[in-house]
C-alpha cells in the first residue's frame, strides 16, 4: 500500500513539475531523436529489450522537464520497464507521443501509450516493414544482382538507408505534435487499414517478380500419333511448349505456391524448405525431367 501512494505522489509531483516548466526546446527534440536514431537497438536484451534505448532517448527531455534530481530520476525509472516494438513503424511513434505527454504534465498517459501501443505497432510495423517493404526491395535488388549488374546492393543500400531514416524522422515529429490524439488516430483503424492495403499491394508486386526469379521449365516430352494427308505420323511434343501456350511461367507460381504453403500451413521452418528444394531440384534435374532453361534446339 505505501508503495502504490509513494508510485502515485511520485507520478503526480512529476506532472506537476512538467507542466509548469516551459515548452522543449528544438534542440532537446533533436537530441532525443538522434539518440533514438543512433542507438536505440544497441542496448536490446532479453531482460527488457528495447527498455534502455527507449530511456537513453527520452534523456535529454527528462532532464529538462525534471530539474529536481529526485523526480529526474523517478522519471527516467519509469522509462526503464520492459519495452519493445518494431524499431522502425512504430518505435519512434511511440518515443514522440511519450514525450509530448511528458512534456504536458501526464506522465501516467506517456506510460499508457507505451503500454498501449507497444503490441499493435509491432505486428503493423513488422509487416510493413520486413514481410512487405524489405521483401520487394531486396528482391529487386537480387534482380539487378542476378543478371551480373552493380547495381542491386547499391539499390540496396539507398532504399533502405534513407526511406528508413525518413519514416522514423517523420514518425517522432509527427507523434509529438499530434500529442494525445495520436490513440484517437490509432483508434479508428487507420493504421489497419494502410497495413491492409499495403499487404495486398506488396504481394502483387512480389507476384509478378515470380516468372524473374524462379527459373524453372520441363525438359519431358510425349509423343502423339497424327494422320497427316493420309499418312500416320508421329509426333514428339515438348510438354513445355504446350504449358507456354496456355499459362506462361505456371511451373515457377506452382513452386511458389508450395513453399508458401509449406511455410504457412504447415509452419514448416524456411532452412527446411530450402533443403527440401535443392534435394527435389537436384533430384528432377539429375533425372532429365526439369531443368532451368530448355536446351537450344
Amino acid at each position: 500500500m505505501t508503495s502504490e501512494v509513494t508510485d502515485e505522489r511520485v507520478l503526480t509531483q512529476g506532472g506537476a513539475e512538467a507542466a509548469a516548466m516551459p515548452a522543449l526546446r528544438k534542440s532537446d527534440l533533436r537530441r532525443s531523436f538522434w539518440r533514438f536514431f543512433m542507438s536505440f537497438e544497441v542496448s536490446w536484451n532479453y531482460e527488457r529489450m528495447q527498455a534502455l534505448g527507449f530511456a537513453y532517448a527520452m534523456e535529454p527531455v527528462l532532464r529538462r522537464l525534471h530539474p529536481n534530481r529526485d523526480n529526474y530520476a523517478a522519471a527516467l525509472q519509469r522509462h526503464l520497464v520492459f519495452f519493445n516494438t518494431s524499431p522502425v513503424v512504430g518505435a519512434p511513434l511511440i518515443v514522440g507521443s511519450a514525450i509530448s505527454m511528458e512534456e504536458a504534465g501526464a506522465p501516467a498517459s506517456a506510460e499508457g501509450i507505451k503500454v498501449g501501443l507497444m503490441g499493435p505497432m509491432a505486428g503493423i510495423g513488422d509487416t510493413l516493414t520486413y514481410a512487405l517493404y524489405n521483401s520487394i526491395i531486396f528482391t529487386i535488388a537480387a534482380s539487378f544482382a542476378l543478371q551480373g549488374s552493380w547495381i542491386g546492393p547499391i539499390f540496396a543500400l539507398l532504399f533502405i538507408a534513407i526511406p528508413y531514416f525518413l519514416v522514423r524522422r517523420w514518425q517522432f515529429y509527427w507523434a509529438y505534435n499530434r500529442g494525445r490524439a495520436i490513440a484517437a488516430d490509432i483508434g479508428r483503424g487507420l493504421l489497419d487499414k494502410i497495413t491492409m492495403g499495403s499487404t495486398i499491394f506488396g504481394l502483387i508486386v512480389l507476384g509478378g517478380f515470380i516468372p524473374s526469379i524462379v527459373h524453372m521449365v520441363s525438359t519431358l516430352t510425349y509423343r502423339q500419333h497424327l494422320t497427316v494427308q493420309g499418312k500416320n505420323v508421329t509426333q514428339a511434343v515438348n510438354v513445355q511448349d504446350q504449358l507456354n501456350n496456355v499459362l506462361p511461367y505456371a511451373l515457377p507460381v506452382a513452386v511458389t505456391a508450395l513453399c508458401y504453403l509449406a511455410l504457412k500451413k504447415y509452419r514448416l521452418n524456411p532452412v527446411w524448405v530450402i533443403l527440401g528444394l535443392a534435394v527435389v531440384g537436384i533430384a528432377l534435374g539429375w533425372g532429365g525431367w526439369f531443368a532451368s532453361t530448355l536446351p537450344a534446339k
